[in-house]
């Protein structure tokens, strides 16, 4: 009687602080007559996925050299944090499943009978394994303190998955210029993050897996992946020279335009319709900056990223490197005056947000003294940002370019 050589996989532990390791543990019955030791279970058994997963620092997905904090003059406190939440991004606590069945030939087209989803509330989880290929698509799923989100994911179709956000109030054109009397704003998505991995192969045959275990008498194959960000955080910051209590403060309102409505949940590439996401801002005083003291109005941003953009990975360039090179992405922000008027101004931000394409610092340095600061007999823009609009899916609005 033969025994049939098994390789053993080399050492793995190195791999771990970086890489998601889906691990495919199957166990079938041989035979009686089969001679296999240790003993290749089959047909068709359960595969054990486990995923050790580390979401990488700001630092790593912004893909800078450079300290961040030296250039994020506003900070980040305590009620920033209620209003925001974190500037960290956060580690998942469940996640989506989405397993497709291809048969026996790999890169085939995935089918409704072939899918199955479930939800898994730790990072491993059993499920039975045909002999053949497979794909595997995981996203994390979000968790809100009210158990509300604004994120919304279409699983609908078989091949891709797609996210998406909700309306959350509207903006008069009076100063966005959109033709129609109310351009729609946004919600921030809420960050989470997906992995996908094609053509995994369950096989019948022990040489194609990467080692035995002993305990569970099992036969372990590992396949390398990560959990990558497909919702990007900007710090957004403006710096007041010079202001002198001119400007006192900020409605809290801000939105910035152009930025993708979608993502492919699949691969990260953002879709190519644009929209306007609004976001909250706040004001500090009296901050040391360059030998003097400035006024900065800050906010944290999340996005689904410029459009037409590939999703971020470790090796990323954080250019733009997308065709939607005709849109133009612009702040708007109320500023409250000292004399009780308030007014909504735009700041071209365009070039920022192609050199950070996945997130980073947004600066624009301002001297209050050269503001246009409306007066009582000339005011300003008073109210421009609808906090709620009724019927708003029947209203149509243009996106400024």
């Amino acid at each position: 009687m033969m025994k049939t050589s098994i390789k053993r996989m080399k050492s793995w532990k190195n791999r771990m602080a970086q890489w998601l390791s889906i691990v495919l543990i199957h166990c079938s019955l041989f035979t009686a007559t089969s001679c296999i030791e240790p003993p290749l279970y089959l047909p068709a058994e359960e595969v054990l996925v486990e995923m050790p997963i580390v979401i990488m620092d700001m630092e790593i997905v912004w893909n800078v050299d450079v300290d961040w904090k030296t250039q994020w003059l506003y900070g980040w406190d305590v009620i920033d944090e209620e209003i925001s939440g974190s500037i960290n991004y956060p580690m998942p606590t469940n996640y989506e499943v989405r397993r497709y069945y291809l048969g026996s030939e790999p890169n085939q087209p995935h089918t409704r009978e072939g899918m199955d989803g479930f939800t898994i509330f730790a990072p491993s989880f059993r499920r039975t394994y045909n002999f053949g290929y497979y794909d595997l698509l995981l996203w994390s799923n979000i968790d809100s303190p009210t158990g509300t989100q604004v994120l919304l994911v279409d699983d609908s179709s078989v091949d891709e998955v797609y996210a998406s956000t909700t309306a959350t109030r509207g903006m008069l054109n009076e100063i966005t210029g959109a033709s129609s009397p109310v351009t729609g704003l946004y919600n921030q998505p809420e960050i989470f993050y997906s992995a996908y991995e094609q053509n995994i192969y369950i096989s019948r045959y022990p040489e194609d897996y990467d080692y035995f275990d002993e305990e569970q008498k099992v036969w372990v194959k590992r396949i390398n992946t990560s959990l990558t960000p497909l919702v990007y955080i900007y710090l957004v910051q403006v710096i007041l020279h010079h202001n002198d209590g001119r400007v006192v403060g900020v409605t809290g309102d801000a939105a910035v335009s152009a930025f993708a409505s979608s993502t492919n949940v699949n691969t990260g590439h953002t879709g190519n319709r644009p929209c306007m996401v609004y976001f909250p801002m706040r004001m500090k005083q009296g901050i040391d900056y360059r030998d003097e003291k400035v006024d900065v109005i800050g906010g944290k941003l999340t996005t689904f990223g410029l459009c037409d953009m590939d999703g971020w990975r470790n090796n990323t360039r954080a250019e733009y490197m997308g065709t939607r090179t005709d849109l133009e992405n612009k702040l708007y922000l109320t500023m409250q005056f000292s004399n009780g008027q308030e007014k909504t101004f735009n700041f071209p931000i365009t070039e920022q947000c192609r050199s950070r394409a996945h997130g980073g610092v947004i600066t624009i340095e301002l001297d209050a003294r050269e503001l246009d600061i409306p007066t009582p007999g000339n005011p300003g823009s008073k109210n421009l940002f609808v906090p709620n609009l009724e019927d708003y899916e029947n209203i149509d609005y243009d996106i400024p370019m």
